[in-house]
């Protein structure tokens, strides 16, 4: 193609972040499609395709149940054509728990065409010991990438780094491919002050942990949180796609809600 066609409007500006080109395996974003029409997934990949990594499909009802299998397929066909890989939310694999069918229901996934599969138990009792593992192994053995979860949506007590960190180093020998920390216990995490998640961090590496900034009215504030402590490279996910652009203006420091911080190394600059 051109090289005037490819070049970015204020190419002689320097980017810092230039390296940030898919495929990427740090500073993840996972937006959700909360009921996107056809016609809204392709706006969402005109606009922000290059800085969405996954996609999670949160109308649990509409995929469970709503929605014929051939709309899902044409929607899994969009998001993947455009290098975004989509998997549906964790509530759906729930169900699917206490129904006993979780194997028929990995399968199911993948004929769906999504590229990955959320194995979460935030909302029902632990998975008897071994079938977590089991399960992971197998949506492994499909070509799924496998997002695990620790927390709870609803948690009685905090999140207990030494029982997570048990719990994710686990997942990561079975085969996951992220792990995903539970909002709810990211917000009393942070407003507790408490070190639990640079336990994980030190203990798991940042590049296996995906941070749920959503839903809620503290998506920002938390995301501000999130990449003041552990970087612009932080994994975030459970933000609506329509505000990606917003979330990678604050991984530049070039929006208001993180004081537009890219200026700071401009400080005192001659």
């Amino acid at each position: 193609m051109n090289e005037l066609l490819m070049r970015n409007t204020f190419y002689f500006l320097n980017n810092p972040f230039s390296y940030r080109s898919k495929p990427r395996s740090k500073g993840i974003t996972v937006a959700n499609d909360r009921w996107l029409s056809l016609a809204d997934v392709k706006s969402a990949i005109e606009v922000s395709g290059d800085i969405i990594d996954h996609v999670k499909c949160t109308d649990h009802v509409g995929i469970l149940w709503r929605l014929p299998e051939t709309y899902i397929k044409r929607k899994n066909v969009l998001w993947n054509s455009a290098g975004i890989s989509t998997l549906p939310g964790g509530i759906p694999f729930q169900v699917a728990a206490v129904h006993n069918e979780i194997p028929k229901y990995i399968n199911r996934i993948s004929e769906l065409g999504f590229k990955g599969v959320e194995i979460s138990e935030d909302m029902i009792d632990s998975l008897p010991e071994g079938f977590r593992s089991s399960s992971i192994s197998q949506a492994c053995e499909l070509g799924l990438q496998v997002f695990t979860e620790l927390g709870k949506k609803f948690p009685d007590a905090p999140l207990d780094a030494g029982e997570a960190i048990e719990r994710a180093k686990k997942d990561i020998e079975a085969g996951c491919y992220k792990i995903v920390i539970e909002k709810t216990d990211i917000a009393v995490i942070h407003e507790q002050k408490a070190d639990t998640l640079h336990r994980i961090v030190e203990s798991i590496g940042l590049d296996y942990i995906i941070f749920e900034i959503g839903p809620g009215s503290d998506i920002f504030e938390l995301a501000r949180w999130l990449i003041t402590e552990f970087g612009s490279e932080v994994n975030l996910e459970n933000l609506n796609a329509g505000d990606a652009p917003l979330i990678e203006a604050m991984r530049y420091g070039l929006a208001r809600a993180v004081e537009y911080n890219y200026f700071k190394r401009f400080k005192n600059h001659s």
